[in-house]
């Protein structure tokens, strides 16, 4: 009964175990594209996984090389600095040595071969010596030379002086009238030069110039007029009456006068009226507001040679004889 029922069991269960792997290979082959995505997505998020823990491995391995490196290459650098810093120590020690040697043994070699002490002051103080001498020799011609200088320009400002002053001889003071040196306005004071009026000067250099001029001077004859030329009226023609008219012209513009001939200083503030005459019975007199000429004092006594008017000893001329029918001819 065993066998039977193994058997019909055997029967029953090859079916049914054939039904479910078809079943379940049906299921399966329905499932394929699912289950491969899921098993696609499981094996990157592994591999990612790996890979990424894999990275920061070989990251942590590389920046604990490079620590290395980097601390090697600065204890290099720094003991290449050190040598080098050891180098420029020892070469500015012996350098500055090596130069207080020098110093110290140029100044022993100068001192004894080159120069002495002693030998440079003595020759100081003979510098000193001789410019002291030659300051006060130069001092003293200085003094000559100012002295000579003052003296040679005070003898020619007298003999200048003493030439305006025979020149100026017209200025000075006479019986009747002052002179501009020697003008009633001038109160308190008198121009001078040299410590002496200038109407003394005028006066003392005149003497012997007038005395000089009558030793040489002498008396000349005067010669008679030329004859009139007689002439006839009907002979006279219009050149000849024309040239008579511009010289009667000329001749009366000559004589001619007016207020600039008797001004004594040209150019210069004219007196003002002082009053009038009728205020004296009533015994006013106002006060006059310029009292003294205004003359420049600068100009007293100039350069230019004085020139009069008229030549000594010779006529006026005319148009047709400008040198005068009567000139001296001494």
């Amino acid at each position: 009964m065993s066998a039977s029922w193994l058997r019909t069991l055997s029967a029953t269960a090859t079916s049914e175990v054939e039904e479910a792997f078809y079943q379940r290979t049906a299921a399966a082959e329905a499932a394929r594209a699912s289950e491969e995505a899921n098993c696609t997505r499981l094996q990157a998020a592994w591999r990612g996984r790996t890979t990424r823990v894999l990275l920061a491995c070989w990251a942590h391995h590389g920046l604990i090389i490079e620590r290395v490196t980097r601390g090697h290459l600065g204890r290099q650098r720094a003991r290449r600095l050190r040598i080098q810093r050891d180098i420029l120590r020892q070469r500015a020690y012996f350098s500055a040595f090596a130069t207080t040697i020098q110093l110290r043994f140029r100044g022993f070699h100068s001192r004894k071969y080159l120069h002495n002490f002693y030998a440079r002051k003595a020759y100081i103080d003979a510098v000193l010596h001789k410019g002291d001498a030659i300051r006060t020799q130069l001092q003293h011609k200085l003094d000559e030379q100012v002295v000579e200088k003052t003296a040679e320009q005070e003898k020619t400002g007298r003999e200048t002086v003493n030439r305006l002053a025979t020149r100026l001889h017209h200025l000075r003071s006479t019986a009747s009238c002052a002179g501009i040196y020697n003008s009633p306005y001038h109160i308190g004071y008198h121009p001078t030069a040299f410590g002496v009026p200038v109407e003394d000067h005028l006066r003392n250099a005149v003497r012997p110039l007038i005395k000089r001029e009558l030793r040489v001077r002498k008396l000349k004859p005067v010669g008679s007029l030329p004859p009139i030329v007689p002439r006839n009226m009907h002979q006279a023609t219009y050149p000849d009456m024309d040239a008579e008219e511009k010289n009667e012209k000329w001749i009366s513009k000559t004589k001619r006068m007016g207020q600039e001939d008797f001004v004594t200083a040209t150019g210069k503030v004219p007196f003002e009226y002082p009053g009038s005459v009728h205020t004296g019975g009533v015994g006013y007199h106002p006060p006059p507001k310029n009292v003294e000429r205004e003359v420049d004092k600068t100009r007293w006594l100039g350069q230019d040679t004085f020139k009069v008017s008229v030549p000594s000893g010779k006529m006026l001329g005319t148009v047709d004889d400008p040198a005068g029918a009567y000139a001296d001819h001494a």
